[in-house]
């Protein structure tokens, strides 16, 4: 019994415990149906563990959860420390340390062409159409004599992954100009080092993607051109991949997911400044190394006539041995 209150009988308690039933009954029949449906995607919440990269392309998923199109789907989205590369995002699935991993298409296809049971369930970032909106670029040294693809031949080209859809797409960018790709010598560096590669005689032209191309710019080496835009318009760039296990156990959860991604990716595309601050503050780049970088073009869904395209290139220029089948690697819609 507590000190200070007033004694009641067993049958005043009953009484008073009906009428607080009986209040609430009443409460929760005026909540609005939107509030109700809130506190009930809280309450049954399912969580998906997401391996993130500190990118621009993963800008939706955080731009996503702090809009609440995840929790709007009662989702509970929870990062996950991702691997150190694309590559190693997909062990981190297999293993079912992760659900879903960020990665790149590539890297996807590559292991389902090792039998590793992975799918697509959803886009981040298509490579550009046009070099007005391209993001990404191979650099020169700003007095080099190279002014064109063709003359890549008998060269190196600094790329931050070997075998990979970059080192494809240059080579048919190389091809496409009337070069011979097989003359290109590619080499592998990590992404902010690739312009002082570069600048330094290690290598005659690097890959970049903003903000890197626009920092190497800024330096003095100068765009020799875009690759993507000539020789693989709209492939996939980075995609959202899980386990096959994971997919087939969960159909209504990642139908949830493509709904509140779809949301996430308008929201990204509508507002280039929040993609830029979310990097910043996610991937520690300070905002003033991205004022003048271009954010990436955001797709929510993989197009399968792209996928089969990258697939192609991948085969054709020896990043892949075998082809793979694209209904094998992208979960239906």
């Amino acid at each position: 019994m507590t000190v200070g209150h007033t004694l009641r009988s067993a049958r005043q308690l009953k009484t008073a415990a009906i009428a607080t039933i009986a209040a609430a009954g009443l409460v929760l029949t005026g909540c609005s149906d939107d509030a109700a449906a809130t506190q009930d995607n809280a309450a049954q919440a399912t969580t998906i563990r997401i391996a993130p990269q500190a990118i621009a392309d993963f800008a939706p998923i955080w731009l996503g959860m702090d809009q609440g199109y995840f929790t709007e789907q009662g989702l509970d989205i929870k990062l996950v420390e991702g691997g150190a590369s694309s590559a190693a995002q997909i062990p981190l699935l297999l293993s079912g340390n992760a659900d879903v991993a960020a990665t790149t298409a590539t890297a996807a296809i590559q292991a389902r062409s090792q039998n590793m049971d992975v799918t697509i369930v959803g886009g981040l970032t298509d490579f550009a159409e046009s070099d007005a909106v391209d993001q990404s670029g191979l650099v020169v040294a700003g007095n080099s004599p190279i002014t064109g693809f063709r003359e890549l031949e008998g060269k190196t080209v600094a790329i931050s992954g070997l075998k990979s859809v970059s080192e494809a797409v240059i080579s048919a960018a190389v091809e496409k100009s009337g070069g011979t790709p097989s003359k290109v010598s590619f080499i592998q560096a990590p992404m902010p080092n690739l312009g002082d590669l570069v600048a330094s005689g290690g290598a005659d032209a690097a890959f970049l993607i903003d903000p890197f191309l626009s920092k190497a710019t800024a330096s003095g080496l100068k765009i020799l051109g875009h690759p993507f835009p000539l020789a693989a318009p709209g492939v996939p760039g980075t995609s959202l991949v899980a386990s096959t296990a994971f997919a087939e156990a969960n159909p209504d959860t990642i139908t949830k997911f493509r709904t509140a991604l779809a949301q996430s990716v308008e929201f990204a595309n509508q507002n280039p400044d929040k993609v830029k601050a979310a990097l910043s503050a996610q991937a520690k780049i300070p905002a003033e190394m991205l004022a003048s970088s271009k954010n990436p073009q955001f797709s929510a869904v993989v197009d399968p006539a792209s996928l089969t395209e990258e697939i192609n290139l991948l085969v054709k220029y020896g990043v892949l041995t075998d082809t793979v089948d694209v209904n094998s690697i992208l979960l239906a819609n």
